[in-house]
C-alpha cells in the first residue's frame, strides 16, 4: 500500500470513529453502539382509604393492604352479611412515560365458592389532576366520610359537587386521578359466619392512542 492510499484509509477510519462507528480492516465488520428508551405504562396506587359505617364495624373486621408495585389493593373482611359495605378510595398516578387510558377496575374474590355472586359494585372516577395537586383540601378526598347525608352514602350514592369522569379517559405522565368504589353485599352469603373473604381490586390501564 502506497503512502497516499494509507493516508486516505486512515482519514476514513478517523471520520467513521467520530460519528460512533468503528470499522475493522481485519474482519470487515461494522459495530454501532447506542441506547434505546422504551415507552411504558405504569398506573400506580399512591394513596388509599377504606371506609364503612359504625354499624358494619360492630360485626365485621376489615383490613386492607396495597401491593408493593401499587397495582392492586387487597381488602380482607369476615362475617359478611346483608347490607355489609365498604367505600374504597384510591389516588392513582400515571408513573409511566406515555399517556395512559384509565379504565374500570377488575375485581377478584378469594373465599368460599360463589361468594362473588353476592356483591355489587359502583365506582366514581375524578380527574385527571396535575402532578403537583394536593388532595388534602379537595372535597373528593380530604373531606370524604361515610354518612347518610354524604358525601359517601351507605346506599352507594355520592353528594360531591365535583362531577365524576367516565372511564376510559386519558391521563398524561405523572397526572393523578381519584376513584371511589362502593362494594356492597346484596344478601347474607351461606355459611358466612366467621368466614374470611379477600377482595382484590386491580388497576386496568393501556396506552392512550
Amino acid at each position: 500500500m502506497n503512502k497516499k492510499a494509507f493516508t486516505t484509509l486512515m482519514a476514513i477510519t478517523i471520520a467513521l470513529s467520530a460519528v460512533g462507528i468503528t470499522y475493522s480492516a481485519w474482519t470487515d465488520n461494522v459495530y454501532i453502539e447506542g441506547k434505546v428508551k422504551m415507552a411504558h405504562v405504569t398506573m400506580t396506587i399512591i394513596s388509599d382509604k377504606v371506609l364503612t359505617s359504625k354499624e358494619v364495624q360492630r360485626y365485621s373486621e376489615i383490613t386492607y393492604e396495597r401491593s408493593e408495585d401499587g397495582h392492586y389493593l387487597a381488602i380482607t373482611s369476615n362475617n359478611l352479611k346483608q347490607c355489609w359495605f365498604v367505600w374504597v378510595g384510591l389516588v392513582l398516578q400515571n408513573q409511566g412515560t406515555v399517556p395512559a387510558d384509565l379504565k374500570s377496575f377488575e375485581y377478584y374474590f378469594e373465599g368460599p365458592d360463589g361468594f362473588e355472586d353476592y356483591f355489587e359494585v359502583k365506582d366514581y372516577f375524578y380527574g385527571p389532576y396535575p402532578e403537583n395537586m394536593g388532595f388534602g383540601t379537595l372535597e373528593i378526598w380530604g373531606t370524604a366520610k361515610v354518612s347518610d347525608t354524604g358525601p359517601l352514602k351507605p346506599d352507594g350514592d355520592v353528594t360531591f359537587t365535583t362531577i365524576p369522569n367516565t372511564p376510559p379517559f386519558k391521563t398524561d405522565p405523572y397526572e393523578k386521578s381519584v376513584v371511589w368504589i362502593w362494594i356492597h353485599c346484596l344478601d347474607t352469603p351461606p355459611d358466612s359466619n366467621g368466614e374470611t373473604v379477600v377482595l382484590y381490586i386491580r388497576i386496568v390501564d393501556d396506552i392512550a392512542i
